[in-house]
């Protein structure tokens, strides 16, 4: 799973260098798209819930 999402993620910054910016949100489209917004989804969710809610439960033992 990881060495495919690697393998897609060298095959986006390969086509954004061939591209540009343009040419690769007009290429890929949605899928870029859903592919930001579940990086950011995942990363708030670590850094606001889930290091907030370790703490809190290493605190209050």
């Amino acid at each position: 799973m990881l060495t495919r999402l690697t393998r897609y993620v060298h095959t986006l910054r390969s086509e954004r260098r061939s591209l540009g910016w343009r040419g690769l949100v007009r290429k890929r489209g949605w899928a870029l798209v859903l592919l930001v917004v579940a990086f950011y989804l995942v990363r708030d969710l670590v850094l606001y819930v889930a290091i907030p809610l370790a703490v809190v439960m290493g605190l209050s033992r």
